[in-house]
């Protein structure tokens, strides 16, 4: 950390490494981000980090780009709302820190070096693998799709009503033209579909006659097993929040367990693996990665190492205890164990235009890494020529996910560069006890959004026929208007909509005052955190703090279709159905715990 606050007080250009990454160049004293998104100052002080505290997270003093330690999730105090954004903001302050030596050396931030493991996407069979970080070295190639997956691993679908859907697929041809079961029981080729919302549809077989159906449309659970194994019958409670979709020529049409049809949102018919790009024509790339404590954690447990009857993440020294000693027992000593078991998940893009819109990409975190090249001579489907070329890529989102002292679930917060996406309207209190309304953003330049657009959050590309990136409307395959309808991840019609806004604003003001001007670390603001009551597992009615939150880079199209409620959350997906309310959440919370080939065999 040293060496990068003496790099940027001679503006000297350092690198860096993020995964397996090379940071690019990146002048610290370039001063702040063009901001759009303006945190307002005059919040009442609901949540405001002290300066005595603020100062402790820096070990006494609060240095320009200087290295922050990690928030104790062992004896995290779960005194109220504010401890959860507070953990929130130390612990992204920790992650975008240059690493001490004891993390592994290299010009590594936190969260890239060798502390942290790059997990990689699922293979045919399900399954992930680990990949340290290694200082110095190019982070390795990334996803390009932005689909959120639901409890039973399927995509989800918003409803132009703002419900939201897990979508199984129907049986398809060859050909991909979807099959469906007739009231013979057998399955028939559709041809062709009539329907409309909230109505009946009507099928048509290759030779254009009314396919008579048993009854009404059901779901057919025939890939369930391979699909959805959790997903039993097409009665089992699951499929109550299921859509099935069909593919008859190109395109898709959705009908719920009732056999009625469900139009979803503008721009996802047909596109059940969203795409995002950004104004300056740049793809945008994930990544996630895991720390230590999770990557040896989720090894012994499966090697039936670490003792886990309960099956939950470590939250107490005592769970802890095992994972440093099966650790040590592999050669390897934790420098930050208090961090207890990490999940970060991060959005990228590239470089390549952001001076020329004037967002300044001296403003963002960055890293290189190898990105495939696309024929784009066909504006409707962009092929991959199987090249690949070095990229620069700028840190757009991230989130930061951990467990704690008494939460198992851990607690899902998210970050955004302030120069991302405008934001809706939105409403808080000031410190004269004041209600404070804040128009929608209609002006200043934006990487995801030109503000031309009536209809924000309309995807306009997939990447449903892998590796192809397929256009979803006649439009060309291009950046779409983005907007961030809950401001701060409540919904505007909300019973706690003020004071939720109030204390997420004021941490965030709090924090981002108090950093030395020039932090590269001002451009990036928390919008919310959230976590169940007691650390139960997940139920529609124990999510807490900004329980509708999401990412405008990572649930782009997720976000329900306005300010007031609806649309879909962290836990909407991160869920624990098939765990006893009341009890502790389990680690089904995390997608990849169950899929991850352990670091070491039995």
């Amino acid at each position: 950390m040293s060496g990068l606050v003496a790099a940027s007080r001679r503006n000297r250009v350092i690198s860096t490494c993020l995964g397996c990454a090379l940071v690019a160049v990146t002048p610290l004293l370039s001063g702040l981000a063009q901001a759009q998104v303006t945190v307002p100052q005059d919040a009442k002080p609901l949540c405001a980090v002290s300066p005595q505290t603020f100062a402790s997270w820096f070990g006494g003093t609060v240095t320009l780009n200087g290295a922050v330690n990690p928030a104790n999730s062992v004896t995290f105090p779960n005194t109220g709302d504010c401890s959860f954004y507070q953990w929130s903001e130390q612990m992204f302050l920790w992650l975008t820190s240059p690493a001490p030596s004891t993390y592994g050396g290299g010009k590594s931030l936190v969260f890239n070096s060798p502390i942290f493991y790059n997990v990689s996407g699922a293979n045919n069979q399900g399954k992930r693998t680990y990949t340290q970080n290694q200082p110095d070295l190019p982070l390795p190639l990334l996803n390009i799709r932005s689909a959120q997956a639901g409890p039973n691993g399927l995509q989800l679908l918003t409803s132009k009503d703002g419900r939201m859907f897990e979508v199984l697929p129907a049986p398809q041809t060859e050909k991909g033209q979807s099959l469906i079961r007739n009231s013979a029981g057998k399955l028939v080729e559709i041809n062709r579909v009539e329907a409309q919302d909230g109505k009946k549809p009507t099928f048509f077989d290759a030779n254009d006659k009314k396919i008579t159906l048993p009854g009404k449309v059901t779901m057919d659970t025939t890939l369930a097993a391979r699909v959805a194994p959790r997903l039993l019958t097409a009665d089992s409670t699951a499929t109550k929040n299921m859509v099935q979709g069909f593919q008859v020529n190109g395109k898709t049409v959705f009908i719920d367990s009732l056999g009625n049809t469900i139009e979803p949102t503008q721009g996802q018919a047909g596109s059940l693996s969203g795409v995002l790009v950004g104004q300056n024509q740049s793809l945008v790339y994930y990544a996630t990665m895991v720390n230590d404590v999770f990557a040896y954690f989720q090894t012994g447990v499966a090697n039936g190492v670490i003792p886990n009857p309960t099956n939950v993440f470590p939250t107490t020294q005592a769970q802890l205890d095992p994972v440093i000693a099966y650790a040590a027992s592999k050669g390897t000593k934790f420098p930050a164990p208090e961090a207890l078991a990490m999940e970060v998940k991060t959005s990228w893009i590239d470089v390549v235009g952001l001076d020329a819109l004037g967002l300044k990409a001296s403003n963002y975190v960055t890293v290189t890494s190898t990105v495939p090249l696309y024929n784009k001579s066909n504006t409707q489907l962009w092929i991959p020529t199987g090249q690949t070329k070095s990229v620069v890529l700028a840190l757009v989102g991230m989130h930061v996910v951990g467990s704690a002292k008494g939460h198992p679930e851990m607690i899902w917060a998210t970050f955004e560069h302030v120069s991302n996406t405008p934001n809706a309207a939105y409403s808080y209190t000031n410190t004269s006890g004041t209600t404070v309304n804040v128009a929608q953003n209609t002006t200043g330049t934006w990487l995801f959004s030109s503000l031309k657009s009536a209809t924000p959050n309309v995807q306009l590309a997939n990447f449903t026929s892998s590796p192809n990136i397929t256009a979803n409307t006649s439009a060309p395959i291009g950046p779409s208007d983005t907007l961030r309808w809950k401001a701060w991840g409540t919904g505007s019609d909300a019973t706690n909509v003020l004071l939720e806004n109030t204390e997420v604003i004021s941490s965030n003001s709090s924090v981002l005052s108090q950093l030395i001007k020039g932090d590269l670390r001002t451009n990036y603001m928390m919008t919310g955190a959230t976590w169940t009551i007691g650390g139960q597992t997940v139920t529609p009615t124990n999510q807490v703090g900004t329980n509708l939150l999401n990412n405008t880079t990572l649930e782009t199209y997720d976000q329900g279709t306005s300010s007031k409620i609806n649309g879909s959350n962290c836990f909407s997906c991160h869920s624990n159905k098939s765990q006893p309310a009341g009890q502790p959440a389990n680690t089904v919370v995390s997608h990849i715990y169950n899929t991850l080939i352990p670091l070491y065999p039995k």
